[in-house]
């Protein structure tokens, strides 16, 4: 299945904004219109907006996006089991918005935005502590596209369980 070229571009615009928005205020706001600009002030005037971070690499499996978590974030296992449960959980339903034709690619969007938006304020929620929730949202808009895709794909889905074993022929 392929993704439209539409929804990825939808996808990467909201991936933008959600970085954005989840740097939070700027450290020194600029000054009120009536304020006079000093040498000083111009000259520490802060820095642009950091650029959204590289996508993640192509191939990407959940296992892969947990051990990147895991590994920046010090997850313990329970925090590890629990994350990865919150992802397949939403997977089949993301999978059937994606796959929709009768939804139109920003509908998707919209769609798959709101349950992201959902298991990211759980998954923040999990997390002690201001920095491990900033840095899970800057890893998880590195790879938000590439999970969306794996999504789409049914790589999110729960593995059915092992079939029983056949009766022996005698």
């Amino acid at each position: 299945m392929t993704i439209p070229r539409s929804f990825l571009t939808c996808i990467a615009l909201s991936s933008a904004m959600t970085a954005a928005f989840a740097a939070g205020p700027a450290a020194n706001p600029a000054p009120p219109a009536s304020a006079p600009v000093t040498k000083a002030a111009a000259t520490n005037a802060p820095a642009a907006t950091p650029p959204a971070p590289a996508p993640a690499p192509a191939g990407l499996t959940l296992d892969d996006y947990i051990k990147d978590l895991t590994a920046q974030l010090n997850l313990t296992d329970s925090e590890k089991r629990q994350i990865e449960r919150f992802y397949v959980a939403d997977g089949g339903q993301v999978k059937d918005i994606l796959n929709n034709d009768a939804i139109s690619p920003l509908q998707q969007a919209q769609q798959v935005a709101a349950i992201r938006d959902t298991r990211n304020t759980r998954i923040e929620a999990l997390l002690d502590g201001l920095d491990r929730q900033r840095d899970f949202l800057r890893i998880e808009a590195k790879y938000r596209v590439a999970l969306t895709e794996l999504a789409a794909d049914g790589g999110l889905v729960a593995a059915p369980p092992p079939a029983p074993p056949a009766p022996a022929a005698k």
